[in-house]
């Protein structure tokens, strides 16, 4: 006790308790004082409680007080562990967090990215992540994303969209390729780096751009005469012996594909027209040769004509429109949100994997999601969204058929038979979207395949928090002295929204706002709603109107809205 005296224990939850002693000896005991009234949690005070006078003595009696005492110190801990977590949402300081979940826009093939390379677009969504997520630059030390046809790429493609993003070059990156699980394979793998103190933050995600996919040539001899180019799309696609035996689906008939692609469509439209995308978009610039810069802010949309060709032809081998994009997420533990004074999106509940005989895509999906299900305890009745890739047309409604789904549940604001499917992308964006398209305390499924029979499945909850004087909104926006475009967005809120919230200004310039200042030095103003995300460089209008609404309605009625 004298070597322990004014140092720190850990606890339970790594609650850490400061304990003061003082001895005060005599001639068959002593009296000794220790005052635990101080609990923290990485130095930052949390409750107080009341010290305590032991008199123990010099022998055997001693032990029955040491025990006694150290009960007394873990039922102080607990108490408070319980409490704090409380207040931040949370439900264990070893919690894996999404903190931020970002794609760019899906465009068509050798659409508006088709001068863009790969690794650039990549760049583009781990850059947003970091900024949308506010975590200090310098803490992430893994990376993994996600390119499935990297054919004149380069090496290390995810190491070269880390560089390219501005990270470090001492963070750790692997390129993973696993066909159309490629991107929630990587959020899997993050979340094992996170959950194994391998990382205080890490990336996962998926990039691919089909437009630049190139064509083949034998490196043998070429003799006299023509000869035959590969399509490197058709090469390193679907193989032929894979798409003969995708397997026919008893009871969907072809009508059923039909309606299922043209709902899918009108979901996509109307989800798109409301703004349902917004959070998680990351706009594009793109330089042309008229030197006129091109913005890409939306995900490219088809004319209906065009799809109403493709629907003739529709079937359960059918494949979506070909698509250019990228998609990161930021992890961490729920112990390092809360350090860095960070709100999350969700939670990972947990994951799994399937795989099945004879290349059989359709069920696959509901095989990873069944025993997800078990191994979590909760029931197909517990999850609010599912998020069902649909590249191959057959499974979601093999998946609903099977499962007994809610088709309204499914797919609720289109897929990727609407979106397009950068293959690498599509598993990291059903989980993107379900991370901002859930209500605080649902639950939320993803699940995707590949041609092959394998498929994973992911299970996320979005963090509720307590926020009871919070009844207004607070905002914080990151600002510098003389800045016109924050003045502008001021003068905005001011004329839409006055008397609506309450605002804190972050000078990013200050000594103390450092990492704020690496973070947005070249893109003030950036403004935070209750802590998270909400938008940069300039107000969007109608997001902070559809926030504030659900707020309203949340303090009306008492339920958890976002």
């Amino acid at each position: 006790f004298q070597k322990a005296n004014n140092k720190f224990f850990i606890a339970p939850s790594n609650i850490f308790v400061k304990i003061q002693i003082h001895f005060q000896e005599h001639e068959n005991y002593i009296d000794l004082v220790i005052d635990f009234r101080k609990i923290y949690y990485k130095k930052q005070l949390i409750k107080k409680f009341s010290g305590r006078i032991y008199r123990l003595r010099r022998r055997r009696a001693c032990a029955d007080k040491m025990h006694r005492l150290c009960q007394k110190l873990v039922h102080v801990s607990r108490i408070s562990s319980a409490r704090y977590l409380t207040d931040y949402g949370g439900k264990d300081f070893n919690d894996v967090v999404i903190v931020s979940a970002v794609r760019t826009p899906i465009t068509g093939f050798n659409g508006n990215y088709h001068a863009l390379p790969v690794a650039k677009l990549g760049a583009v969504a781990i850059d947003a992540a970091l900024k949308h997520a506010a975590v200090p630059p310098e803490s992430v030390q893994q990376v993994y994303f996600g390119n499935v046809l990297a054919a004149g790429v380069g090496q290390a493609p995810a190491r070269q969209a880390t560089l390219l993003a501005g990270l470090s070059k001492r963070v750790c990156c692997t390129t993973v390729s696993a066909s159309c699980v490629t991107g929630m394979k990587t959020i899997m793998f993050a979340a094992q780096a996170v959950r194994l103190r391998l990382a205080d933050a890490a990336i996962a995600g998926g990039m691919e751009s089909l437009s630049n996919v190139p064509y083949y040539m034998p490196r043998t001899h070429l003799h006299l005469g023509d000869f035959t180019m590969q399509d490197g799309l058709v090469s390193d696609g679907v193989p032929e012996e894979f798409k003969n035996k995708f397997p026919k689906t008893p009871g969907v008939t072809k009508e059923d594909f039909i309606n299922y692609a043209k709902e899918s469509y009108m979901r996509m439209r109307k989800a798109s027209r409301a703004g349902l995308f917004d959070l998680e978009l990351v706009p594009l610039r793109i330089m042309q040769h008229s030197r006129i810069p091109l913005m890409v802010t939306e995900d490219e949309e088809r004319p209906l004509l065009s799809i109403m060709d493709e629907l003739t032809n529709y079937n359960e081998k059918m494949s979506p429109m070909m698509g250019d994009g990228a998609s990161a997420l930021v992890l961490t533990t729920n112990e390092r949100a809360m350090e860095w004074n960070i709100k999350p999106l969700a939670r990972i509940i947990a994951y799994n994997e399937s795989k099945t005989d004879d290349c059989d895509v359709s069920t696959a999906p509901t095989l990873a999601i069944k025993r997800l299900l078990h191994h979590t305890n909760y029931t197909v009745n517990d999850v609010s969204l599912w998020e069902l890739d649909d590249s191959i047309s057959a499974v979601p409604l093999t998946v609903i058929k099977e499962l007994e789904l809610n088709p309204e549940k499914v797919n609720a604001h289109g897929g990727a038979v609407s979106l397009g499917n950068p293959i690498a992308m599509s598993g990291a964006r059903l989980v993107t979207h379900l991370a901002h398209a859930l209500d605080p305390g649902q639950i939320g499924c993803a699940a995707i395949t590949n041609e092959t029979g394998n498929a994973s499945a992911l299970l996320i909850e979005k963090i509720s928090y307590n926020e009871e004087e919070n009844k207004i909104p607070h905002l914080t926006l990151y600002t510098k002295d003389n800045c016109a475009l924050c003045d502008e967005l001021i003068n905005e809120m001011e004329i839409y929204f006055d008397g609506q919230y309450t605002i804190e200004k972050v000078d990013i310039t200050k000594k103390e706002n450092v990492r704020f200042l690496r973070l947005y030095r070249n893109d003030i103003p950036v403004l935070f709603f209750n802590g998270q995300f909400l938008c940069m460089h300039k107000l969007n209008v109608n997001l902070l109107g559809r926030k504030m609404e659900k707020l309203r309605m949340k303090n009306t009625d008492g339920t958890n809205i976002q």
